[in-house]
């Protein structure tokens, strides 16, 4: 039996024409599986064709324009040999929505001309209204007239201008119809105009067998122009409950190749940096410092020779594998994530976002509040989670919902080396905070060449929830920007101190309805005749 081993080759690119040269069989394939990459994708295509006795061509049609022509793979199963594979770009395709955008066309052609007949209709009445107010003015001008006969000139214009107003009101609406289906209908063939026509690309396999086979292929090969985000919802029902955590992706598909129904993957690679690492050299000073990066280049394999048709083998057999005549290309990339979804998946080649559901965790957590009354004096509620690290998730931004409402967007900053995961819930309405400067210490006492100010403040927090609450509350003191200046907490009303960064940290739990009373004080000792900010 045969063996194949895949194809990587490096290709030309070659311009087709509208008709295919003589003795070249076009066959259609269709795409099975998509890995999509942070930048790109790897599109896998499967396709079966009859190979005829001796050599012959197939050209695969209908491929994405922008695939890498480096990066195109073949195998094929069946009793052939693969002799080469090449690749070029036919201008002169159409789009697959061709028929589409030209009965939109029509369509537009024959409401436009619709639109312009009732607007002529309209303006029909427009120049009847201004008939009879022209008329009904010289009416009223001319002496003599009987008082009769201008009652009925007036009663007949009445009657008139109803049915101009009646005329008008009707063409109106039947204008701004009409325009509202002109502008769907515009807005649709712009859309569709905007897909293409695109050149696509072919791969054209020659081939060789000894005699008329039935064959299967699968073509892969990397494309740019797709990509994919993770995003998440993350939900909690309520405090001391765990938080559900929905992972999903939006997948952009602009490849010009519609997804239908393929095996879809997500991968964390982008190949598109290459996988070859960088290497330092000898760095010596006054001179510039050079770097090698290779990452935008590709290992290659030494050529070696293809082992001989065996021409006794068993020609029959559709299961047997194609031989290939080129060994592989081998390009070695760092590990990655891949999330597979488990269900065919459709994506439309249209660059509109699609979102992917990956999965879903639920996560322990616990819930404390969280208050700086200096820049904001109320305190939002947090969950602090651990373990997420085992999840593999990706940085990304999230959607949070407490309590069944949407509480805003966060962002999931994954790559930083912490072992617990903080994720706001919004503001608490539930814990109120009262910062209020002391009027007592605010003394500004002078001795000598030196002004000594004293700032307090005092901060009041209470808790009107049925249930108790873990509030971590924040402040700070000033540090001295200079020698001359002295700084001193005089009062750090039980607080953590940091003295590095001034900051005060209370730690609290507060009761159902109990209300706690904190505070510091400082004091600034700097020269009188120096201006300092000291609040």
């Amino acid at each position: 039996m045969k063996t194949s081993r895949l194809i990587v080759l490096p290709l030309i690119a070659l311009l087709a024409s509208s008709v295919f040269a003589e003795g070249e069989k076009p066959v259609a394939s269709t795409i099975s599986a998509a890995k999509v990459f942070l930048n790109g994708a790897q599109v896998e295509r499967n396709a079966k064709a009859s190979v005829a006795a001796g050599n012959s061509t197939l050209v695969f049609t209908g491929l994405s324009q922008s695939l890498d022509p480096q990066s195109i793979q073949v195998s094929g199963k069946g009793a052939f040999s693969i002799l080469s594979v090449a690749h070029r770009i036919n201008y002169l395709s159409e789009s697959p929505d061709k028929a589409e955008v030209e009965d939109l066309q029509t369509r537009i052609k024959a409401m436009e001309h619709d639109y312009n007949s009732e607007n002529n209709a309209k303006a029909v009445w427009d120049q009847e209204e201004a008939l009879l107010l022209k008329n009904t003015a010289i009416a009223g001008q001319q002496s003599g007239v009987a008082a009769a006969q201008l009652q009925a000139v007036n009663d007949y214009v009445r009657e008139r201008l109803k049915a101009v107003k009646a005329g008008q009101l009707a063409q109106t609406e039947k204008l701004n119809a009409l325009n509202e289906d002109l502008t769907k209908l515009r807005q649709q063939l712009q859309q569709k105009q905007s897909l293409a026509p695109r050149p696509t690309s072919e791969v054209v396999l020659e081939v060789e067998a000894d005699a008329a086979t039935a064959a299967t292929f699968t073509i892969g090969y990397f494309v740019g122009n797709a990509s994919w985000i993770p995003a998440y919802d993350l939900r909690a029902t309520g405090t001391g409950k765990p938080i559900e955590l929905a992972m999903k992706a939006q997948v952009v598909n602009n490849t010009g190749e519609d997804w239908n129904k393929v095996d879809l993957s997500l991968s964390s690679g982008n190949p598109t940096l290459g996988g070859v690492m960088p290497q330092l050299y000898p760095w010596t000073l006054a001179q510039p410092y050079r770097t090698e990066n290779y990452g935008g280049q590709r290992d290659r394999a030494a050529m070696a020779p293809a082992p001989a048709m065996n021409k006794a083998a068993d020609m029959s057999e559709i299961s047997m594998e194609a031989i290939s005549m080129v060994p592989n290309t081998v390009l070695q990339r760092a590990t990655t994530m891949e999330f597979s979804i488990d269900a065919p998946f459709s994506i439309p080649a249209d660059g509109v976002a699609h979102s992917v559901s990956v999965n879903n965790h639920t996560i322990a957590a616990t819930y404390k509040h969280y208050c700086t009354p200096k820049l904001d004096r109320d305190a939002f509620l947090y969950a602090r989670t651990t373990g997420w690290e085992d999840l593999n998730l990706l940085p990304g931004e999230a959607n949070v919902f407490f309590e069944g409402t949407y509480v805003g967007k966060s962002y999931l900053d994954l790559d930083q080396p912490h072992d617990t995961l903080d994720i706001s819930l919004g503001r608490d309405k539930g814990v109120t905070v009262e910062r209020v400067k002391r009027k007592t210490t605010n003394e500004k006492a002078v001795i000598g060449s030196k002004r000594t100010v004293s700032v307090g403040w005092d901060i009041t927090v209470r808790n009107t929830k049925s249930v108790s609450v873990e509030l971590e509350l924040r402040d700070q003191y000033p540090l001295s920007p200079r020698s001359e200046v002295e700084v001193k907490l005089e009062d750090k009303g039980g607080a953590d101190v940091n003295d590095q960064t001034g900051m005060l940290t209370w730690k609290l739990t507060l009761a159902p309805k109990e209300t706690k009373k904190l505070g510091f004080a400082y004091s600034v000792k700097f020269p009188k005749d120096m201006p300092v900010v000291v609040e």
